[in-house]
């Protein structure tokens, strides 16, 4: 039987990572793992001309939605977990926080992409897959 005590859900508040979500908390509760989830901080810097100070503007992104959104599921499923805000190219972050964490099994969601433009820009659950030193199970 697969074993896996730390397993770390990247979660971003769309459908698609609310089902890997759900997804990690049955497989934690069945394998009695210990639950870890991430969200990336989307940072986007405005355009050179909007500075305060001489320093970009940073937009807010949906942050504290995503984590009221991962919290709830989590009390509706009556379990707890450890939720970092990480920075950065978002599958990037997720390796590097899975690396960190020492976890065993990384979920994430997928999104239906256009052909063109999944060839172009690939997808975060894409490179975490083909990246990734340990398992990953990807949820549509």
């Amino acid at each position: 039987m697969f074993k896996a005590a730390r397993i770390l859900v990247a979660f971003d508040e769309k459908d698609e990572s609310k089902s890997a979500l759900i997804k990690a908390i049955e497989l934690t509760k069945r394998l009695g793992s210990k639950l870890f989830i991430a969200h990336v901080q989307e940072v986007k810097i405005s355009p050179p001309y909007e500075t305060i100070n001489d320093e970009p503007i940073i937009y807010e992104d949906s942050t504290e939605e995503a984590l009221a959104s991962a919290k709830q599921v989590l009390n509706e499923n009556q379990l707890t977990a450890e939720i970092a805000i990480l920075e950065g190219d978002p599958a990037n972050a997720i390796l590097d926080h899975a690396e960190q964490l020492g976890a065993d099994l990384i979920i994430t969601g997928t999104r239906d992409q256009n052909r063109i433009k999944k060839l172009l820009f690939g997808s975060v659950s894409d490179k975490i897959s083909t990246e990734s030193e340990i398992p990953v199970l990807i949820i549509k």
